[in-house]
Parts: structure tokens; C-alpha cells; sequence
């Protein structure tokens, strides 16, 4: 069994730093800030409680630091320009994949997966237990469907948080380069680079 964890992004546009879960308004997408008011800056650290957004140009390992899978959610810039899809006769490209450049005007994703904590911050609720009784809080929230995670983050804060949509989702996994796997053009390295970057419940339950 694979499970998908969440992804979520904080798209720019908008308002200021203040993200009090009921204050202000937003812009088309939803917005944490405008790039200008946040500095552009590297990083963006979210804190679910209290609904506050803090600009940084650095964070500690987050690995190691247990509030990053509870209270904090990192976000981290995805800006400039990016390649997305696959050129003709690249490796497993698809029929439908256009491959373009495009300019990210500055968006804040994930570096983690939501946990369940996290999500009960954001929804209150446990959709995870129809698929997988017990287990951690840092686990990843899985069980909510597209249209739920959508509707729960665009009720939080105002709106000013977002699922990905498919560009900056591409642009962020690439992590600026063009290749055809984050790691490289290996194809032998596949197995042990998914198995770095990708959760498997199997592995974890």
C-alpha cells in the first residue's frame, strides 16, 4: 500500500505577514504576503497555532526539530524560472507532456509533508483512520480527498494556503534543475533516489 501524503503552499499575493487564522483578505489565490514585504525571503515558518508567519533566511535541521511535525510548517521559496514536462524523447515522457520554461512569480511550498498533527490543526479532523488504525502524529495525514484538503486550507487563515497546482508542484520537486530525476539523469539511481525523497507506508506503519 502507497499513500500520498499532502503537500501544501502558501501562494503570494496579497497581504501582509499578519496570517491570524480570521484576519484580512487575500488575493485571487490566497496569500501569506507579497514578496516585497517578506524580502524574499529563503524561508517561511507558519505557525499553525497562533496563525503568524515569520521571514528567515536559514532554519535548523528539520529533521531534528519536533515542532516542524507539529505546531511550525516550513515553507520554502520556489521562485524564478523553471523547467516543467519533458522534452521529445526524454525518459517516460508522456504522449499529453509539453515541456516549457516558465517563471514562478514566487510561491512558499511545503519542505514536509503535512503529518496528522498537523492536519487536525488545520481540519480537526482524522480521515486516516478509515485506512490505518493508531500510529505516530508525524506520521503524514492521508485519507482526505482533493476537494476536502482544498476546502480545509482554503478556510484557514483566510484563505492564504493552497494545494500546488501543477507548475510550481514540478518546479519545487525539480529544486532547480532541469533533469530528469532530482538526483540526476541516472535512471539506475531511481529506486534508492525515491526511496529518499518519497514516504512509503509500508516502511512506516
Amino acid at each position: 500500500m502507497r499513500c500520498w501524503p499532502l503537500c501544501v503552499c502558501a501562494l503570494l499575493a496579497g497581504c501582509g505577514l499578519g496570517l491570524g487564522k480570521g484576519s484580512g483578505s487575500s488575493g485571487p489565490t490566497g496569500a501569506v504576503a507579497q514578496t516585497a514585504a517578506l524580502g524574499n525571503a529563503a524561508w517561511l515558518v507558519l505557525d499553525l497555532a497562533s496563525g503568524q508567519a515569520t521571514p528567515s533566511a536559514a532554519l535548523p535541521d528539520l529533521d531534528q526539530s519536533p515542532a516542524y511535525r507539529d505546531r511550525l510548517l516550513a515553507l520554502r521559496l520556489v521562485a524564478g524560472t523553471a523547467a516543467v514536462g519533458s522534452a521529445p524523447g526524454a525518459f517516460a515522457r508522456q504522449d499529453d507532456e509539453a515541456y516549457a520554461t516558465v517563471a514562478q512569480a514566487g510561491t512558499y511550498v511545503a519542505a514536509l509533508e503535512l503529518t496528522r498533527a498537523q492536519w487536525r490543526r488545520l481540519a480537526g479532523t482524522q480521515p486516516w483512520t478509515a485506512f490505518a488504525a493508531g500510529g505516530a502524529d508525524d506520521l503524514p495525514a492521508t485519507g482526505m480527498s482533493w476537494n476536502e484538503a482544498r476546502a480545509v486550507l482554503a478556510g484557514w487563515g483566510a484563505g492564504r494556503l493552497a494545494l500546488p497546482d501543477d507548475q510550481v508542484w514540478e518546479a519545487a520537486a525539480r529544486g532547480g534543475a532541469a533533469g530528469s530525476f532530482p538526483w540526476g539523469e541516472d535512471r539506475r539511481a531511481a529506486a534508492a533516489g525515491l526511496h529518499a525523497v518519497t514516504w512509503d507506508s509500508d516502511r512506516s506503519l
